[in-house]
């Protein structure tokens, strides 16, 4: 985070979008307390005022993207004025927007799993509660569409986000949601009735 970034926010935020951005772009193991503290520029006691520990922390940056899914589903496209194959559609344009913001660095959720043990453990639970919870949404959505077996297409259509977010992180380029788009166009093509 820059110094003008940093003016005007509290020593919360501060930690918050600090670790955020070293947590997807460094990685979690790799980031230590120090450095979020250095570059949030705020006093250690700030972090354990507000937030305890680093896993406190990463669960907030957790909450933090997901308020951002859920922002995007309750209210942005909620909002639309379009038939709902076009709100499905439209949620590839809101992944474009934000694989094009120079914070991107992934999903925290799918490189926080990338990063941890696979068996077990409350990172992959967070994940996979994220996953259903976006899923339901998106189901939703796609049921409203008059998509024939409204699971299978949710599921299908799942893959593709997940594999533009990861695509988007690697290669650096947007190009993902529009590729995802036009994917996610000819499957809802398909199966709407």
């Amino acid at each position: 985070m820059t110094k003008a970034e940093q003016h005007g926010k509290s020593a919360e935020e501060k930690l918050l979008l600090t670790a955020r951005r070293l947590f997807c772009r460094v990685g979690i193991h790799a980031t230590g307390i120090s450095r979020i503290l250095q570059e949030a520029g705020v006093a250690r006691r700030s972090l354990y005022m507000h937030y305890g520990s680093k896993e406190n922390l990463l669960k907030a940056v957790f909450d933090t993207e997901a308020n951002m899914w859920f922002r995007w589903f309750d209210l942005d496209l909620s909002n639309l004025e379009c038939p709902p194959r076009e709100r499905v559609l439209f949620l590839f344009d809101l992944l474009g927007e934000w694989f094009e913001k120079e914070d991107f660095f992934g999903c925290v959720f799918i490189n926080a799993v990338a990063e941890h043990e696979k068996d077990c453990g409350w990172v992959k639970d967070v994940a996979i509660t994220h996953r259903d919870r976006i899923n339901g949404r998106l189901r939703a959505m796609v049921a409203a569409s008059g998509a024939k077996d409204p699971d299978l297409v949710t599921e299908k259509l799942s893959l593709i986000i997940d594999g533009a977010i990861v695509t988007a992180m690697v290669t650096g380029s947007s190009e993902a949601a529009h590729i995802g788009r036009l994917a996610a166009e000819d499957i809802m093509d398909r199966v709407i009735s």
